[in-house]
């Protein structure tokens, strides 16, 4: 069977934008009461923090040339804390727990089905996936920054988010990974897991923090 038309990045992130048009306005509502409250916001740039520094890793066993993200929102949030933060402790890190859960579901669910393939597509294929959410994140979390006048730098941060993402759309084109047959699968797994996460970000913050 020949292989589906190759995917461009900009095609991907229409894809996901579509496929989450449901979850846009809860999850812009959510960032407003995250960003009104210092305390859950602080909770909130950890865990994005967290969820960074697992991603990295993943970028790093790819050996695809990634950004630390999470420095810039780990020292974000300790610049909001007012306060060194003790790595992703649960009293300082929103869902912390759903969201290495989240990472580690959607890492199994997309590489156990792959089978033997080349050495660097599962890392490269599960760091796409995420990309793009992270993606559509940030830029939701731009706009909520920028409407509540939060001095937040994020254009920067989706500017490379952008740029690694085509690369690894790139280097999956040059291995021979069919992203276009792959991408509604993993899309709709994901999707399922972030809501998932979501949930869990919400019932964190509507919940009192015990040290």
């Amino acid at each position: 069977m020949p292989s589906s038309p190759p995917l461009t990045a900009p095609s991907m992130l229409s894809a996901t934008e579509r496929s989450n048009s449901d979850l846009e306005a809860p999850f812009g509502a959510f960032l407003a009461t995250v960003i009104a409250d210092p305390a859950a916001h602080v909770r909130f740039l950890n865990l994005l923090s967290l969820l960074e520094h697992i991603g990295s890793r993943k970028i790093m066993l790819s050996q695809m040339k990634g950004i630390l993200t999470q420095d810039i929102f780990k020292r974000e949030a300790e610049k909001l804390a007012g306060h060194g933060l003790e790595g992703y402790t649960d009293a300082e890190t929103l869902a912390s727990g759903s969201g290495k859960l989240y990472f580690g579901r959607l890492d199994s669910g997309l590489t156990r089905p792959m089978g033997k393939v080349h050495a660097e597509t599962g890392y490269l294929w599960v760091s796409l996936v995420i990309e793009l959410r992270a993606i559509w994140v940030y830029r939701l979390y731009q706009k909520a920054v920028t409407k509540a006048g939060y001095p937040l730098p994020l254009k920067g941060i989706i500017a490379e988010e952008d740029k690694h993402l085509i690369d690894m759309v790139d280097r999956l084109g040059e291995i021979g990974f069919d992203t276009a047959a792959a991408l509604p699968g993993a899309m709709e797994l994901e999707k399922t897991l972030f809501t998932r996460l979501f949930a869990a970000m919400q019932a964190g913050i509507a919940q009192p923090v015990v040290a």
